[in-house]
């Protein structure tokens, strides 16, 4: 059972014109472009004039509209609260 005939001992890679980031395929390459050498930020919140490369930043960014907080520790006695769920994330980690 040889492993070379399974897995080819030379992989094709693609390297980023714009820096010396090494990518395993042409679409990788791409999404390293948009996020790291593009200004191009299509998602637009509705709430502020803040826009983002994605959607999963706008909607962390759009938790932080939130009125009250929605998340809060529940180590007894601690009363650390937060907006969002990344926050509270931090927190149970450094804490």
């Amino acid at each position: 059972y040889r492993t070379e005939s399974i897995f080819p001992s030379t992989v094709n890679r693609v390297t980023c014109p714009l820096c010396d980031v090494v990518c395993a395929s042409v679409s990788s390459l791409k999404t390293h472009i948009r996020f790291r050498h593009c200004d191009e930020r299509p998602f637009h919140c509705h709430l502020c004039d803040s826009s983002f490369k994605n959607a999963y930043d706008l909607h962390k960014h759009v938790e932080t509209h939130n009125d009250s907080d929605a998340y809060s520790c529940d180590v007894e006695g601690c009363g650390f609260t937060s907006r969002t769920l990344q926050t509270l994330r931090q927190h149970y980690k450094r804490a």
